[in-house]
């Protein structure tokens, strides 16, 4: 990411969010904003009819289409968890990376007593703001918290905000993991559990290791390699299963559920006739601390 821009992978996972509710029967996640959001090459692309036609195409959804199913899909999740965490009486969320996620826009207001933190890197926040602020004022329970990942902890940052360490909080960590070293994912993981209160949940998707995958899935995921190499934001974290469940379990989580790209196929994209699914390149991990 070029210092004073937005993270260009933000855009993209913005734009796919965009053409699936312009373009898509029955959206799995319906993202009205994420047009607005994205940047001008992306508008441009999904405004014209031919590359609007080839997004959409039966083959594409087949093949690259793999890359919608994994964004929306991870939204929708982390969406649904967290709705089942507010009627449970958790009134304090953080978005881990929001990047160009639009929760603020679509329902910040319905949800007052819901405290939002939005914690991600400085110039992709005052790019996003810029963007939001073209809606009117900011929701009041909307709080952007700075921070560099790669040169400290969540808590850090969030003590810097009005996060109140005493009550139970959710955690939503999307499509920031692959971006990291593996180090640095356990490291925010461990941070978030020396903050959080006891009762606080976690949602992050996370990059299979490629040895375990096979055929087109393997194929793709080294297509989406040099897609973010290209963009400058490499991809850099997988993990085996079971090695990140003992490290997350170890700090003191338990797994609630850790969905495969086909669960999550399964359960969001079932007999859809565009053919759009989940990749089975990457996993929700739904986490709950002791």
């Amino acid at each position: 990411m070029k210092e004073g821009q937005s993270s260009r992978t933000a855009e993209a996972a913005a734009a796919l969010r965009a053409n699936h509710f312009q373009n898509a029967e029955n959206p799995v996640f319906s993202d009205p904003f994420a047009f607005e959001l994205t940047s001008k090459g992306w508008k441009a692309l999904l405004s014209t009819p031919f590359s609007v036609k080839v997004m959409n195409s039966s083959v594409f959804n087949r093949t690259f289409g793999l890359l919608t199913g994994q964004v929306v899909g991870r939204s929708r999740y982390a969406e649904d968890q967290l709705h089942a965490a507010i009627e449970r009486g958790v009134a304090q969320y953080v978005l881990v990376g929001a990047g160009l996620d639009s929760f603020t826009l679509r329902q910040a207001q319905q949800y007052p007593q819901l405290k939002i933190y939005e914690v991600d890197h400085p110039d992709t926040q005052a790019a996003k703001q810029r963007k939001l602020r073209q809606y009117g004022a900011l929701p009041a329970n909307v709080e952007f918290v700075a921070i560099d990942f790669e040169k400290e902890s969540i808590a850090d940052a969030l003590v810097r905000s009005s996060f109140k360490q005493g009550q139970a909080a959710f955690f939503s960590w999307l499509g920031t993991t692959h971006y990291l070293e593996p180090e640095t994912t356990l490291n925010t993981l461990n941070s978030i559990k020396q903050i959080a209160a006891q009762g606080s949940e976690v949602v992050l998707d996370y990059s299979i290791d490629y040895r375990e995958l096979e055929g087109l899935e393997r194929l793709g995921t080294l297509f989406v390699s040099q897609f973010t190499r290209f963009l400058k934001e490499p991809l850099k974290g997988q993990f085996r299963p079971k090695t990140l469940h003992q490290a997350v379990e170890q700090m003191g989580y338990i797994v609630t559920e850790d969905l495969s790209g086909d669960g999550l196929s399964e359960r969001y994209f079932h007999a859809r006739p565009d053919h759009i699914r989940h990749t089975i390149a990457t996993h929700m991990l739904h986490l709950r601390l002791m």
